[in-house]
């Protein structure tokens, strides 16, 4: 008889574990509070595939927990919260807090593990869904459940200055707390992007430009710090940080953020415009101080305080460049607009044409279409697609955009102001939807109704989409009142500070960061709102002050429609024409000419200096394909152009992005970049030559491209703009990818230093201690109060002696200089710098996670004055042996994080980190 094969004890464990594993990474970010104020729910019904948790599908919004009451919510408008039962935790007897027309869900019962409910309207009507109770297993004597990190209690205090026995408190301080990881993501890239702006090379004194950049200090003291009160020592950083601050606008290089230099001989106007740019530089650096050390217990410093306090200068600065993006919309509103609004006022008979004005400044400039909680572009898609085919006859090609724009605006008037209460209905349907599928019924159900009401107007639209009616149209004068424009201005425009400087971060970031980071603050902003007003209902009345460096937060709701204004005018901007030949430089440098190319050379390629028709073909080419490109524009700002040319000489790296974008997308990149394209051949061979081509890219493959071209030449030409757009595209996903690979470690230290000050004011080993000389001491100090005393408030490491050894030996295995060049390595985006010169030595690159710490361990192994301390040579030696990254040493280098054991985890393990988060070419 065959032997059993019996699974060891360790690897069944693991085994058990697999699906909570998985489930672990999504906790990362958050330290693991274990007091969710939504458990995961079973439904009492077979279950199909679903795209979101039937809870949320069914109405339920939250179970928030005060004291011996629980108190369950649904969602009502928007993001906003219904109080719908308080539940004594005693004896589990209900009461209804929400009025009948209010209700969205029915409570049918409570016990110590179960809550059953189900949900008015939508989904699954009548249908009993099961929830856990967030007071079930506490352990404690309090109903509220404790946090893994043992913080609750400091954070409450920081926050509210005292403790609290709810949930409620801290989920408030966890969405603030995700305000200031967001933050701390972007104004790293932002202060790196700046850095790398000098062009300096190999050189990292420069890191230091952006960190001792101070809004305390006025631009006076900033340009004559010798006639400040300041400490020598101090002087002389500011006076390091102006050279290199004059060298960063000599570059020109400013220019890729939109921040034009005036054209005048006028010393005062350039002078204000250098003062204007030590604002902007000064606050990035000011917030990146905020975010990254523990600045609560400093109004001057805190994050949500300082920008109120500091010179008066600073907010001049901020007013400047919120009025002038408003002055700009303005200046070409009407003009830009005049024949729709004058198609409009001529439809829209029951409307003033001051109203009509008004209505679609709202639509065009604030976006307030976006706010209504379902896409109007969409309903229009389907009324067209089902009703409305004449409308995409070839004939209207020409003038669909403005057609289509029309339509929009018609039925955006209909929800915004005619019938406010249709829209609701939609929202809440769409809200009851699990799947794409059941979303796309509501749009199309909608869509029928609309036809009827709106096919006329559509009609009417359709037939003044005549060129000669549009033509008129524009040449003729607009008679409106210029008021209007400036009381919309004015409304919009009068923003709180803190706003202003959010707004002022955009100038930094590219289309795609500006709506990642405005999304997630108005969230976050709004769910603040939204429990700030049920501690202030009079049936949960819990206290809510906020301490001193919180107080912006009960204008949450101010903030939340403000940062909405600021999310829809914001834009990544145009390169300002005066770094022209700074860009010429990077563009045929990317493309590879000699980067030792002078300056007249560049203006004779490209004939810069001549006049003609005709002969400007190259420059405008290389204009459109390569300078206007969102992709070049990113890499220049965080790669070095150079450097970028050479990494493209990496096959096996070219071929590993080629390899993330869908095969799709690759037939097209295929058959549009080659010359000669066999579309039979296997999509490997495909990605092979492409990456072939993109290693052998050079700037003479363009240099006789014809911009004006017909026939043979034209074909030449778009073959040309396609292998370009592929060489950006995938440089562009490789640096991109490393940035946001770096961001989950970003977050992780700015977790580490926030959590550090938290767990000093209740670990007395802690108060002496300081975590720039060893970033171990948090991780290593809780470990020790568990072994010896079992004192460790943290209960990761408390309840789980297997990994808190684990960690221990992880600490053992790093020291503190280690730890202290992976922090600053980190905060530097050392890896995308330093990527050239370590990428060709990997064996096999399969990850960006091994990209990364591959890299990432060859800079902390590199040597310094030939002075190495015995692990670091013996990871080297691992290094240099296997070409690709050490595990071992991931841990070690990560075990500053070990005491948050699942964020550890999912630093540490390559199966753990979060690849969707990886970019591919859609």
């Amino acid at each position: 008889m065959a032997k059993k094969n019996k699974m060891k004890p360790r690897e069944l464990r693991e085994a058990q574990k697999k699906a909570r594993q998985l489930k672990a990474a999504e906790i990362n970010n958050n330290a693991a509070p274990a007091i969710a104020a939504m458990p995961a729910a079973e439904v009492i019904a077979p279950a199909a595939e679903k795209k979101k948790s039937s809870v949320k599908a069914a109405g339920m919004k939250s179970i928030l927990v005060s004291k011996n009451k629980m108190y369950i919510t649904s969602f009502g408008k928007g993001n906003s919260a219904v109080l719908e039962y308080e539940v004594d935790n005693n004896d589990y007897n209900q009461t209804q807090l929400s009025s009948k027309n209010s209700s969205n869900i029915e409570l049918h019962g409570v016990n110590e593990v179960n809550i059953t409910f189900s949900s008015k309207h939508g989904f699954g009507s009548g249908m009993k869904i099961n929830t856990s109770n967030p007071t079930h297993r506490s352990g404690e004597s309090s109903p509220v459940r404790w946090d893994m990190l043992g913080l609750k209690s400091e954070l409450e205090k920081r926050f509210f200055g005292k403790t609290f026995d709810d949930n409620i408190h801290i989920q408030l301080i966890y969405n603030i707390l995700d305000i200031e990881k967001i933050l701390a993501v972007y104004v790293t890239n932002i202060v790196y992007a700046l850095n790398n702006m000098l062009g300096e090379g190999d050189d990292e004194s420069h890191d230091d430009f952006m960190g001792y950049l101070s809004a305390k200090n006025t631009y006076d003291v900033f340009t004559d710090p010798d006639e400040s009160d300041l400490s020598k020592n101090i002087k002389g950083n500011i006076k390091k940080s102006l050279s290199k601050f004059n060298d960063l606008l000599k570059t020109k290089r400013l220019g890729y953020f939109g921040l034009e230099e005036p054209k005048t001989k006028d010393t005062n106007a350039l002078e204000a415009y250098k003062k204007r740019v030590y604002h902007m530089l000064a606050i990035v650096g000011q917030i990146r101080q905020s975010v990254f050390h523990d600045k609560s217990s400093k109004l001057d410093e805190d994050l949500y305080s300082f920008i109120d306090i500091i010179d008066s200068e600073y907010r001049e600065t901020l007013d400047y460049l919120v009025d002038e993006r408003f002055d700009s919309i303005n200046k070409g509103f009407i003009q830009g607009n005049k024949v729709n609004i004058s198609l409009l006022i001529d439809m829209m008979k029951g409307y003033e044409a001051d109203d009509i004005i008004r209505l679609y400044y709202d639509f065009i400039v604030l976006k307030s279409q976006k706010n209504l909680g379902f896409s109007i572009k969409k309903l229009r898609e389907k009324m067209l697609e089902e009703y409305g085919y004449r409308f995409k006859d070839k004939q209207y090609d020409s003038v669909r955009s403005k057609m289509y724009k029309l339509m929009d605006f018609l039925l955006f008037c209909n929800y915004y102001r005619n019938d406010v209460v249709a829209g609701e209905a939609l929202v809440r349907k769409l809200r009851f939807s699990m799947t794409d599928d059941e979303k796309e019924g509501i749009y199309a159900d909608e869509a029928a109704k609309l036809w009827g009401k709106f096919r006329n107007d559509f009609e009417n639209i359709a037939d003044h989409m005549n060129g000669d009616v549009i033509k008129e149209l524009g040449k003729a004068d607009m008679d409106f009142d210029e008021k209007i424009l400036d009381s919309e201005k004015k409304n919009a425009s009068d923003l709180l500070y803190f706003s202003k400087m959010i707004y002022m971060l955009t100038y930094f970031l590219d289309g795609k960061e500006i709506n990642d980071l405005l999304t997630t603050l108005i969230s976050k902003f709004d769910n603040i709102k939204e429990f700030l007003k049920i501690m202030k209902s009079s049936a949960v009345d819990v206290e809510c002050e906020l301490t001193a460096g919180y107080k912006l937060f009960n204008d949450s709701q101010r903030i939340t429609n403000e940062l909405f204004i600021v999310k829809n005018i914001a834009s990544m901007r145009k390169p300002a024409a005066s770094a022209k030949l700074t860009m010429f430089r990077d563009a045929l440098t990317i493309l590879g000419i000699d980067d030792n190319i002078t300056d007249d050379r560049i203006s004779e390629i490209l004939k810069l200096k001549e006049k003609g028709k005709g002969i400007h073909g190259l420059r405008n080419f290389i204009t459109n394909n390569v300078i206007e490109s969102s992709r070049f524009v990113y890499l220049i700002k965080y790669a070095n152009a150079q450097k970028i040319r050479e990494v493209a000489k990496n096959e096996k790296v070219v071929m590993f992005v080629l390899g993330g974008i869908p095969d799709t997308q690759i037939e097209r990149y295929y058959k549009s970049c080659v010359e000669f394209p066999d579309m039979n051949s296997s999509l490997e061979a495909k990605r092979s030559e492409l990456a072939r081509m993109i290693k052998n890219i050079s700037f003479d493959d363009f240099k006789n491209v014809k911009q004006q071209a017909k026939g043979r030449e034209n074909v030449a030409k778009e073959r040309a703009k396609a292998v370009i757009g592929l060489y950006l595209t995938v440089m562009y996903l490789l640096v991109k990818n490393l940035v946001n690979v770096n961001a989950r470690y970003v977050i992780a230290i700015h977790c580490l230093e926030r959590d550090f000050g938290l767990y000093k004011e209740i670990i007395p080993e802690l108060a002496s201690k300081n975590l720039k000389n060893d970033y171990r001491i948090l991780s290593q100090t809780l470990c020790e109060l568990c072994d010896d005393r079992d004192e460790s408030p943290n209960l990761f490491l408390k309840k789980n002696k297997r990994l808190r050894k684990c960690v221990e030996v992880d600490i053992n295995n790093a020291d503190s200089s280690m730890t202290r060049k992976y922090r600053n390595c980190i905060a530097h985006l050392t890896v995308v710098r330093e990527l050239k010169e370590y990428i060709g030595d990997i064996r096999t690159v399969d990850s960006y996670f091994s990209i990364y710490h591959y890299v990432m361990q060859r800079c902390i192994t590199k040597r310094e004055d030939d002075i190495k301390q015995e692990e670091k040579i013996k990871y080297e030696d691992d290094l240099l042996k296997n070409h690709g990254y050490t595990k071992d040493f991931v841990k070690a280098l990560n075990s500053p994080f070990g005491y948050n054991i699942p964020r550890f985890k999912n630093l540490s393990i390559e199966q753990l980190f979060d690849r969707n988060e990886y970019l591919t070419e859609k």
